[in-house]
């Protein structure tokens, strides 16, 4: 919960990242250094963040459009929907509370993302 509130405080950009191309996604460093924080860059540090603490826990980004209002939601996904964060600001929601106007677009796996490079 805390990594959740931490990352909503982050000064927040409408678009930087872009969400097809995660070779240009930066590492963990780049990201602070940068200090430029999209939805995504959002989701990203808070991946990073859990990634490197001592916790060992399945970590996904998963990218969910609506499709009543066509938003869409990057979400930390950890430990397969137990816990999901930056769905909602600060909070920390599970699969369970996800709506059924939420369809998955895409999903970057830890070797997607190789996080591996970062322990």
């Amino acid at each position: 919960m805390q990594t959740a509130e931490f990352w909503a405080d982050a000064p927040f950009v409408p678009y930087n990242l872009d969400p097809d191309d995660l070779t240009t996604w930066p590492d963990p460093w780049e990201l602070l250094e940068e200090n430029v924080y999209c939805d995504l860059a959002k989701c990203l540090g808070i991946v990073y963040t859990i990634l490197l603490t001592d916790h060992t826990t399945e970590l996904e980004i998963r990218v969910y459009k609506d499709s009543k209002t066509g938003h869409e939601y990057n979400l930390a996904w950890i430990d397969q929907g137990k816990y999901i964060l930056n769905m909602i600001d600060g909070e920390l929601v599970n699969i369970k509370q996800l709506g059924d106007t939420l369809k998955p677009k895409r999903t970057y796996t830890a070797v997607d993302l190789q996080l591996e490079h970062y322990i």
